[in-house]
């Protein structure tokens, strides 16, 4: 059985019992005698009780409002079903604190329900009423700080990272202006004469499209299998890499990780076609995002080239924004995130 010290609600939690006037108190018990004198108890305090019967009612209650304690019986409805009760609880409401009720001293009981996530289970009997009394006042007055500190944190957290995009917005904007000051115009700080773009496909129809249909700003080099696309994409830059899904000496999946992997700066586009079922989709992190679909004409995706290439040049230069941030703020980001893993554990927790 868990220790029956004497407490004081304003003395352990360090929060005025004043404080705590109003908090609401659930109890899950299906005994009326016990709804009655709980009732008693923790009206007298200040505290506003909810009894209920059963752990459907009590589920029903807590997605209506929230408590800060909750007293459950650990036979309700039956011997030893308190327990998931306690667990139900404990996920659905985690800032609020739980205290089993227990009609026998059991040792093996008060093990078990702290485990499942009572901070405290209390013998059923005259000689604990005090006890229960000021134990229900010291959980209130820790679910009212723990609240309270979660307040603050999230708070702290929405605030650190509203910070640090101002920060970067900031610096983003100095960025640029020195970039005026010479004579540069940041919008156009990547300046390419032609943008390469490495189609890998086994025949040459759409190369040659694309080649008699597209802007001379770009250009097509064509690789007619996976391992020359490979070869190709390790000895020279292209700013994209366009990989049909029917190249056979590799998988096109494999060949399409392998650019990203080696060259992280090259977009890569996926296609099928161009036919009744042709499509081309960007490469992403976590899947494909559709770019031409229907892809049925070659002359499809040369009209999105110029708004490709300018998607290009926007990312190029938020690369350059992160990288000069990194370099000029390493120290200072360092600490951020170390200060927001502590925030987000401390959340979790």
């Amino acid at each position: 059985m868990t220790s029956l010290r004497d407490h004081s609600g304003s003395r352990a939690t360090g929060t005025p019992v004043r404080d705590l006037v109003g908090a609401q108190v659930l109890v899950i018990d299906q005994d009326p005698r016990i709804h009655e004198g709980i009732s008693a108890l923790v009206s007298s305090a200040g505290l506003h009780p909810t009894c209920v019967r059963d752990p459907e009612a009590a589920m029903a209650a807590i997605t209506k409002q929230f408590f800060s304690v909750v007293l459950i019986d650990l036979d309700t409805p039956t011997p030893g079903a308190g327990l998931d009760t306690i667990r139900a609880v404990r996920a659905a409401t985690p800032t609020s604190m739980i205290v089993g009720l227990t009609p026998r001293r059991s040792f093996d009981d008060a093990v078990a329900a702290v485990r499942a996530g009572a901070i405290d289970l209390i013998l059923k009997a005259p000689e604990s009423v005090l006890y229960l009394k000021d134990r229900v006042l010291e959980a209130a007055g820790r679910s009212v700080n723990r609240r309270e500190i979660e307040s603050v944190l999230a708070a702290v957290r929405t605030s650190h990272d509203d910070f640090l995009q101002r920060f970067m917005e900031s610096e983003r904007r100095a960025q640029d202006a020195a970039d005026r000051l010479v004579g540069k115009d940041p919008s156009r700080s990547l300046e390419l004469d032609v943008f390469a773009v490495l189609v890998v496909d086994e025949v040459d129809s759409l190369v040659d499209d694309l080649k008699q249909a597209s802007p001379v700003a770009f250009r097509f080099v064509h690789a007619m299998s996976g391992g020359e696309a490979l070869d190709r994409i390790s000895s020279d830059a292209f700013q994209y890499a366009l990989v049909s899904d029917e190249v056979h000496d590799l998988p096109a999946s494999m060949v399409m990780q392998t650019i990203r992997s080696q060259s992280p700066e090259t977009v890569v586009l996926a296609f099928r076609g161009p036919g009744p079922d042709g499509y081309v989709n960007l490469v992403e992190t976590h899947g494909q995002r559709p770019i031409v679909t229907p892809f049925t004409d070659a002359n499809l995706l040369v009209a999105r080239l110029d708004e490709l290439a300018e998607a290009f040049r926007a990312r190029a230069r938020e690369r350059r924004y992160t990288q000069s941030f990194r370099e000029r703020h390493y120290d200072f980001l360092r600490r951020y995130v170390d200060l927001k893993t502590k925030i987000d554990r401390a959340l979790d927790k």
